[in-house]
């Protein structure tokens, strides 16, 4: 789930475009969005290259200004304050964006594939949110988009049926298959121990896997990062969801990883959502059309994309071996 794509699978973009700066003017609320992206001032600061009391000082200056008090209790998206004011600033935000032909787009570690590597994706650090969460950071213009997965939802849907968030606008990307895998060196001592984000975050697929496994363990927030999740397998015998369709299947076998529960048999449905008074300039569609492309490979590939039990990849070898002597 959580595995970064090294640069030989993603494809450099075809000419380097200059960096994207906001305008000192909105410089204190591009840190601010980076919080409620991210989660936490510390990533933010992570993200900005910037030491972690430098952004805590920033966010405090713009809520002196716009009298913004952070929301105590359960952690939860715009939790640093929100305001009309506010709201509209950010859309002053994003439109500075759009003319330089610029999206904001996030998602999660899992697919995260989907927006590396392209020239108008302005990036943020990847973070697991409930999908709701995700239409909410979208509706207040924190970002232009967000790739989702259906088991982030608080509830299934129907089949075909969309979910509807009031000014997001959600667009289907297809469903692919997912996998369990452990890395190789555990996989003959895994005793069905395997690590999710909370189940607060993804009800659906604690549902999908509670009936069958019985040790899930809640991952850490602080592993919001496709490293953070690829070092925990080679640390110690658990296992992790991915969508092996979203890599050739010979990255994910150098990485060491391997299926096990092959029993299981688990999916999601991908939505990218957009704010639905979105007017993107040609760039930016063009940005959204390859992320569409990108995922629909994806789904092409489907099941032909799962990964092979170790043991079946090494008879595979051997009766090559017998045919060819």
């Amino acid at each position: 789930m959580p595995i970064q794509l090294s640069a030989a699978v993603v494809p450099p973009p075809r000419r380097r475009r200059k960096a994207y700066r906001p305008p000192e003017m909105l410089l204190n609320l591009h840190v601010l969005d980076l919080m409620e992206v991210s989660g936490s001032q510390m990533r933010a600061a992570s993200s900005l290259s910037m030491h972690q009391t430098t952004v805590s000082r920033s966010y405090w200056e713009l809520a002196e200004q716009f009298r913004l008090q952070p929301v105590r209790g359960p952690r939860k998206v715009c939790r640093w304050g929100v305001s009309s004011s506010l709201r509209f600033l950010r859309l002053a935000s994003r439109a500075h964006r759009l003319e330089d032909g610029r999206l904001r787009l996030a998602t999660d570690a899992l697919h995260q594939v989907l927006l590396d590597g392209l020239p108008g994706v302005l990036q943020v650090p990847p973070c697991f949110h409930p999908a709701g969460d995700w239409a909410t950071l979208v509706a207040q213009g924190v970002i232009d988009g967000a790739i989702v997965s259906s088991l982030c939802h608080e509830q299934e849907l129907a089949g075909g049926e969309l979910p509807h968030w009031p000014g997001v606008k959600v667009l289907p990307l297809g469903t692919l298959p997912l996998q369990l895998v452990a890395h190789q060196r555990w996989a003959d001592v895994w005793e069905e121990q395997v690590l999710l984000p909370a189940a607060q975050v993804m009800p659906l697929l604690h549902g999908q896997l509670e009936p069958c496994i019985d040790n899930l363990e809640r991952a850490s927030r602080v592993w919001q990062d496709p490293q953070a999740w690829l070092e925990q397998l080679h640390l110690r015998p658990v296992a992790v969801p991915i969508c092996p369709a979203l890599a050739p299947r010979n990255w994910w076998q150098e990485q060491g990883l391997v299926p096990v529960a092959p029993q299981l048999s688990m999916q999601e449905q991908v939505w990218l959502l957009l704010p639905e008074e979105l007017q993107a300039p040609a760039a930016g569609k063009a940005t959204l059309r390859v992320i569409q492309r990108r995922a629909f490979r994806a789904v092409a590939r489907g099941d032909w994309a799962l990964l092979e039990a170790l043991e079946m990849v090494g008879a595979g070898q051997e009766a090559e071996e017998e045919a060819v002597a």
